[in-house]
């Protein structure tokens, strides 16, 4: 990609192919060998993120909305098939496990992570409440299933009803709570915003020089809310 990039030798609607064939390759290769495909696939995501300088964002057009459609067919299929069996089984023990996960066991590791970033409170609470709704679980949940180990079917339906949950509650949630998340921040003096929050994304996670046109990104989006 860099050297064929560079002289152009490669066009647009190929280089689209090249991250699935990537995360493919390294997929296929892990599970021959024994080792964990989606590890495999992760780790090989951060080296194509890395070799290109973080600047991917031209190139992973098709990978981003192809995610996105098999993301929603995946919680279509989840709702349709996976979730109405799992609550005839559903205990009270599993409801509270539900509760937690969607609440102290996932905000406080956000929290943490945020340790020192000077984020405010409502940044702070939004991220911890918001975030991933369980398509990984889904994904972990099937591996389980598929395994030998014991007590699979507790482990399956109380991780398909925090998934269910979260979909819910996260869903009709986000709306009101960004919203009101909005105003806050406006809320500030023009001249007085809070510090982290104002800080492009790109700006800030960045540990080391970040390529210009991932900062230009970043404002654009800014700009355009």
């Amino acid at each position: 990609m860099k050297l064929a990039g560079a002289k152009d030798l490669i066009a647009g609607s190929w280089r689209q192919l090249i991250p699935v064939a990537a995360a493919a390759l390294a997929y296929g290769t892990a599970v021959g060998l024994g080792g964990s495909g989606f590890i495999a696939a992760f780790v090989a995501g951060m080296l194509f993120g890395r070799l290109l300088g973080g600047d991917t964002g031209e190139i992973t057009i098709f990978t981003d909305e192809a995610g996105a459609l098999l993301d929603g067919v995946t919680f279509l299929f989840f709702g349709a098939v996976l979730l109405g069996p799992t609550l005839k089984h559903v205990t009270w023990q599993m409801a509270l496990y539900a509760a937690l996960s969607l609440t102290v066991v996932r905000m406080l590791p956000v929290a943490l992570a945020l340790w020192g970033t000077k984020a405010r409170t409502p940044t702070v609470a939004l991220m911890g409440w918001l975030g991933p709704r369980g398509l990984a679980s889904i994904v972990f949940a099937v591996i389980v299933q598929d395994s030998q180990l014991g007590n699979t079917s507790t482990i399956i339906a109380a991780t398909y009803l925090t998934i269910g949950l979260s979909v819910l509650l996260h869903g009709l949630s986000a709306a009101p709570l960004v919203n009101r998340y909005v105003r806050w921040y406006q809320s500030h003096p023009a001249g007085m915003p809070p510090s982290m929050e104002s800080e492009p994304a790109p700006e800030f996670r960045a540990r080391g020089p970040v390529p210009h046109a991932v900062i230009e990104t970043g404002r654009r989006a800014d700009e355009q809310g």
